[in-house]
């Protein structure tokens, strides 16, 4: 019963989450980072984030609800990128992240309009995840099709 008090105390941050939980908070929390990088938050980013979610990991309604909210927090508080692209690095495959570009063009690419910002965050991140330009721009190129 104490250490259920603890970790309830602790916070989210501190509860334990299984391999797959974080990896899948890692990609959500780009995508979110996706939505938040140009300063506005678009519906049509925010459904393609829920979309991509939901289909992607198989996730009920509330579940994806749930990791919607998690990732949209660590999103809006993380001060850079390299927590997410550490465990990208670590655990995917170069088609997972070449897939995980794609899925992050497509919501970069929602609104029908791609600033500043976003371009310079997508350069950023296919850096951090070593993959190329000309693979991000095929990632792109995937995503508007």
């Amino acid at each position: 019963m104490f250490d259920l008090v603890k970790k309830i105390m602790a916070g989210p941050e501190n509860t334990e989450m299984s391999h797959e939980e974080e990896l899948r908070l890692a990609a959500a929390a780009l995508l979110f980072r996706a939505v938040f990088v140009d300063g506005n938050a678009d519906q049509d980013e925010i459904a393609m984030v829920e979309r991509i979610l939901e289909e992607e990991f198989g996730l009920s309604h509330d579940e994806t609800v749930a990791l919607m909210a998690e990732a949209k927090e660590d999103a809006i508080n993380a001060s850079d990128l390299y927590g997410w692209t550490k465990r990208v690095n670590a655990h995917y495959s170069m088609d997972e992240k070449l897939y995980l570009m794609e899925k992050l063009w497509q919501v970069v690419l929602a609104d029908d309009h791609v600033d500043d910002l976003e371009s310079a965050m997508m350069r950023r991140l296919a850096g951090l995840i070593y993959v190329t330009d000309a693979d991000s721009a095929r990632a792109r190129q995937a995503a508007q099709n």
